[in-house]
């Protein structure tokens, strides 16, 4: 009779020490080497503006690459949901922060019961509702925690608006006035996807510049603002170069991404988030197919040199060699074809950088770390799907 092996349903047959080029599609591949120079290259920059780094879990969503974060030196996490960070805080890490304006009162209780448990959270808020909720659940579990006011720079989704210093204060007063709470300060995203921007550098300082300046006003005032941070990977390396910036969060520096490409801030060999897929069809005259499609890639688009990655023409991802160009996407194909005389074999593995590797990594179970061409590790994808 035959030895009939049964795995867990959804696991993937790979092994650590198998050949890349021997592996079953498709999986996402982390390599090792890029991942481990992204993480060392934004540390040492922050590190050399004495500014903390607070590393954005929401690309991989991994406990172990979080740890290996904060063995570089990060100075803790942020999430942007709360069961996001719950496998987190499981996996032992103290000091998460929710970029998030967190609301409801089952959502703070399990904040708070974190909390309670030992880590130091910090939380979002914009409205005194939500900060009242805070303060309920604090008290109710005997925890204490840390809100920032999110302040709107310009981003239009949520916080409170830059220009209304009153409000911000009387926020802040509240928060202050509170038990269970302490105000931590201020905190902002700007992104870089807006009309008539400048360079990332330009955009960076002026972020930073704008969050200082509202902290500058409330001790004016009289308040104390601990925290002052901002950022993101496209401009958080120049929000740190703005004195009274105290703290940098970014997220998709960990792999970067044709995103990043795109919009120059990352150079090719920097990325370090690839689909390994097979030329599984042909059509056409020249037309292929590949066996990733948006449940592998997810349906953000955009191309190398676009300008501005959200207005990018529809290529969906290219290979890495640059011999495959894929332009559409169903739920299970890649379509594309050959990149100018390329020849390619039908069943041949190619590995190809995704858009947005966020919602990449949100699509997997696991990620597989390699290097030298081998899988040294298989991550679990602890946080993906997770939205409360």
């Amino acid at each position: 009779m035959a030895d009939v092996r049964v795995r867990e349903a959804g696991s993937i047959r790979v092994n650590v020490g198998d050949r890349v080029e021997d592996l079953d599609t498709p999986l996402i591949l982390a390599d090792m080497d890029r991942m481990e120079r992204n993480i060392s290259d934004w540390q040492s920059w922050m590190d050399d503006h004495a500014v903390k780094l607070r590393v954005h879990v929401k690309t991989h969503k991994v406990p172990e690459i979080a740890l290996l974060q904060l063995a570089a030196g990060a100075g803790g996490i942020c999430c942007a949901k709360v069961s996001e960070a719950e496998p987190f805080a499981a996996a032992g890490i103290t000091d998460i922060a929710l970029a998030y304006p967190i609301f409801g009162e089952q959502k703070w209780a399990r904040i708070a019961e974190m909390a309670a448990s030992g880590v130091r959270m910090t939380a979002n808020c914009d409205s005194e509702e939500g900060v009242r909720q805070a303060s309920a659940a604090a008290v109710t579990e005997g925890a204490v925690l840390n809100l920032q006011i999110d302040v709107d720079s310009g981003m239009a989704r949520g916080g409170v608006p830059l220009a209304d210093i009153d409000k911000i204060e009387a926020l802040a007063r509240t928060i202050i006035s509170l038990p269970g709470v302490e105000f931590d300060g201020l905190t902002t995203h700007r992104s870089y996807f807006f009309a008539d921007k400048r360079s990332r550098e330009d955009e960076g300082h002026t972020e930073g510049a704008q969050l200082v300046a509202v902290a500058d006003a409330l001790r004016a005032k009289g308040i104390e603002v601990r925290e002052v941070n901002a950022g993101g990977s496209f401009t958080g390396k120049y929000v740190a170069e703005v004195p009274g910036i105290t703290e940098v969060r970014a997220g998709t520096y960990v792999f970067y991404d044709v995103m990043h490409v795109a919009e120059g801030s990352c150079s090719e060999d920097q990325l370090a988030l690839t689909a390994l897929c097979r030329v599984v069809s042909r059509w056409g005259d020249d037309g292929l197919t590949i066996d990733g499609g948006s449940k592998t890639f997810s349906g953000d688009r955009g191309v190398v040199g676009a300008g501005n990655a959200q207005d990018a023409p529809p290529a969906m991802t290219y290979s890495t060699d640059g011999r495959i160009v894929i332009e559409r996407l169903t739920e299970e194909h890649g379509m594309g074809h050959p990149a100018g005389d390329a020849v390619v074999a039908l069943g041949e593995r190619l590995r190809f950088y995704p858009f947005h590797a966020c919602t990449c990594c949100n699509l997997t179970n696991e990620i597989i770390g390699v290097r030298d061409g081998r899988v040294e590790t298989i991550w679990k994808v602890a946080a993906r799907g997770l939205r409360t």
